[in-house]
Parts: C-alpha cells; structure tokens; sequence
C-alpha cells in the first residue's frame, strides 16, 4: 500500500511539474510579445463642461460627500490640436470629505472618437494631478478593447496617454 501511494505522489509531483512549466512558458511568451498600442489625446479646457450634483443636502460648498457625483465633458484634441472627439465621464464620491480635494472618487467615462469609442474606469482623488485607470472595453476600431490609461493634469489641459493591449 505505501508503494503504490509513493508511486501516486510521484505521478502526481510529475505532472504538476509539467503543468508548472506549461505555465511558465506560455506567460513568459506572451510577455514578451504584448502587441499593444499607444493613443495620445489633449483634453481641452474650451468647450469643456462641469457638473457638482450634491446628493447629501446642506452640505457646505467645499465638500465633497459620500453619494455627491460629478459630471464633465472635455473636447479631446491630437497632438497638432485637431478636435478629435469626446471624453464624458461621471465620478461617484465614494469616499467624502469636508475639504473637496481630500475626497476619492470612483468614475466611468466614454472617451468618443471618428472610428470608435473606449470605455474607462478610475479611483482618483480631486488632489491628484495624475490619474491611472483601466481600459474596459471599446467599440468600432476598439471594440474589445483592454488596456490601461494616464492622465496628467497640465496648464492647457489634461495629457491623456492610453495603452491598449492585444
């Protein structure tokens, strides 16, 4: 009985070393050769639009509470400072604060362009001049789409780099 239970485990120690290695070379490949590509947009200040909608009633003008959502479109342009398309996006306050800029904020936006749209999801903070976040999906020339996004804040307007995946 102990023989053949020591030959089992060894099977089995076997063919999760095979599984372990499979494993390990199929990730290590497609690590290597991601196929991903880069868009880079300027998100315009002019023709911009913002909302503050206050769900918690009362509150003082600098706060930002749990349940408040924010609204804004912001006009995107290419690097020659072409209009492009359209970024809209609504946060949820989901972390509140009497000081606006100490609140954080989970949000979804459509960026919107000629060929097709993505769609994007971020946790920010008001304070942060940077804000990283995921690519969820896309249609037309995107659908599918997956990837990650930054976007920098700047004196004429946001700096948007989106990488997208294969």
């Amino acid at each position: 009985m102990l023989v053949r239970s020591t030959r089992t485990a060894a099977a089995l120690a076997v063919l999760l070393g095979l599984l372990a290695a499979i494993l390990v070379l199929r990730s290590s490949a497609s690590a290597q050769d991601p196929g991903t590509r880069t868009l880079a947009f300027t998100e315009l200040e002019r023709g911009s639009t913002f909302t503050h909608i206050r769900n918690t009633k009362g509150a003082k003008r600098q706060s930002n509470l749990q349940g408040d959502v924010l609204a804004f479109t912001n006009p995107l342009a290419d690097s020659s400072g072409k209009r492009i398309g359209k970024i809209s996006v609504g946060c949820t306050t989901t972390t509140g604060a009497r000081n606006f800029l100490q609140s954080t904020l989970t949000c979804a936006g459509v960026l919107t362009l000629a060929d097709g749209s993505l769609t994007l999801q971020a946790n920010t903070s008001p304070s942060s001049r940077t804000t990283t976040g995921a690519v969820t999906g896309g249609t037309g020339a995107y659908a599918n789409a997956r990837g990650v996004f930054v976007s920098v804040e700047g004196r004429s307007g946001s700096q948007d780099t989106i990488t997208l995946v294969d």
